[in-house]
């Protein structure tokens, strides 16, 4: 369904007609294509819908993976401008909110009245694995999600907490404009870092999202927390249903440009459909070079690393400064190290926010970096950072034009990011960038925002 090819001479020759048989001196009449025009033109707003769909599924998908970043650092105003007027929001075993004033009164007392965290705080909230149903007319969409939290408050002593669990969203679109309308978080569990969940006290989940705020709606009062069994209703009535994200019924889609009445407009149409659908393409090719990358880099193969960049892009982590040119990138990754036995280097890519530029020729993607690494017999670490990388399309090949990889925690695995941290990694010895850093910052648990190459989807703040 993502990878729709449309021609016009394809959609002209799917219509068959007869021609008259002429006289044998007359000359031939100019044959009648407006049969043929609406027939393909049908086929093409078919296919517009079809897009439009698609296009749905990409913008859904970025506006909960963007809620994620937003909470992540408090920035509650930004995160109440994704909801709509009369949206909600259920934290596991905390009531509902309702409305813009009840989410944003709630939301601020979460971190002592302001829209900021709280010092040496920690609060990443990975959002993952979706399950998207759109429905037919592209207005309502229902969304199942996992949560991965990792918090705490640097120097508490607990080296932080663990926390998992499963949404199942609303959302709705108003004015073309896709919006949250409820958030229900089931909370799986939530415990201290240390111990974790199976030794953690049975009433540690209800410590999560703990508020004074009196909610519009109680909680639940039948459920309870892990190692109760919890489970999420799904929004489908069976599994087998998934089939129906993208294969419903399209005929009560939102109409798309006027039917073409002549050649001419059919092939405006076919062109402007042709680069729609190379826009969404795109969307999958950048997000599997930025997994590609991921799988390259936990086996250390600099060759196939290198290869995922322009001639002339750059390449910027973990403030070791900039580095410039294809030859560099490879350099920079052979000092990472070869593949060994007993060695553990993961670099896992998750919660992209990809955006294509309106020509097809350029994206920017937004994506977190979770890193477990060690090695056998030593102590093991836990990492996390943001990347904020821009792509270019090189003789139709998708590849990094600048990759930018930020600091967020580096913590030993026996301690927790919240007892021990790591600051910022310095340059390799004998191997000096050739531009500083772009952004002087410093690593958790300091507070850094990573710059969004995007404004609120809903807002446009």
């Amino acid at each position: 369904m993502r990878h729709i090819k449309i021609s016009l001479a394809a959609l002209l020759a799917s219509a068959t007609f007869a021609l008259p048989v002429q006289a044998q001196n007359a000359a031939p009449a100019a044959p009648d294509l407006t049969p043929r025009i609406a027939q393909a033109a049908a086929l093409i707003q078919a296919v517009q819908q079809r897009a439009e769909r698609v296009n749905d599924y990409d913008e859904l998908r970025n506006l909960q993976q963007i809620y994620g970043y937003y909470v992540d650092k408090a920035l509650w105003d930004q995160v109440v401008d994704l909801f709509a007027a009369d949206g909600s929001l259920q934290l596991g075993f905390n009531g509902t909110y309702v409305g813009h004033k009840a989410l944003r009164d709630y939301l601020y007392s979460l971190t002592g009245g302001k829209a900021e965290l709280l010092k040496g705080q920690l609060n990443n909230h990975i959002q993952f694995s979706p399950l998207i149903t759109i429905a037919p007319d592209g207005q309502t969409a229902k969304a199942r999600w996992q949560q991965w939290i990792l918090d705490g408050i640097h120097g508490a002593g607990s080296g932080g907490n663990w926390g998992a669990g499963t949404y199942e969203n609303d959302y709705v679109k108003e004015n073309g404009v896709w919006k949250i309308r409820n958030v229900r978080l089931h909370l799986s569990f939530y415990a201290p870092y240390e111990g974790g969940w199976t030794r953690a006290a049975p009433d540690s989940a209800l410590r999560y999202g703990k508020s004074k705020v009196k909610p519009s709606q109680a909680a639940d009062a039948t459920r309870a927390p892990y190692p109760a069994m919890s489970f999420a209703p799904f929004h489908l009535a069976a599994p087998a249903q998934a089939g129906a994200l993208l294969s419903a019924d399209m005929t009560a889609a939102a109409p798309s440009a006027r039917t073409a009445s002549t050649v001419a407009e059919l092939e405006a149409q076919v062109r402007s459909l042709e680069l729609q659908l190379e826009r969404l393409k795109a969307v999958d090719e950048v997000e599997n070079l930025e997994n590609a990358y991921g799988y390259y880099a936990d086996k250390s193969m600099q060759d196939a690393i290198s290869a995922l960049f322009a001639e002339n892009s750059t390449l910027e982590i973990l403030g070791r400064g900039v580095f410039i040119g294809r030859d560099r990138v490879y350099e920079y990754m052979r000092r990472l190290g070869a593949p060994a036995d007993g060695a553990l280097f993961n670099h896992m890519q998750l919660q992209p926010v990809i955006h294509v530029s309106a020509d097809g020729n350029t994206a920017h993607a937004r994506a977190r970096l979770l890193v477990m690494f060690g090695a056998t017999g030593r102590a093991g670490q836990w990492g996390d950072g943001i990347y904020e990388n821009v792509f270019v399309k090189e003789n139709g090949v998708w590849k990094y034009r600048s990759l930018m990889g930020t600091q967020g925690f580096y913590t030993d695995y026996d301690n927790g990011w919240a007892k021990q941290a790591s600051p910022m990694l310095s340059p390799f010895p004998g191997y000096p960038p050739d531009r500083p850093q772009s952004i002087a910052y410093d690593a958790y648990p300091a507070h850094f925002i990573a710059p969004f190459h995007y404004r609120n989807p809903v807002s446009g703040r």
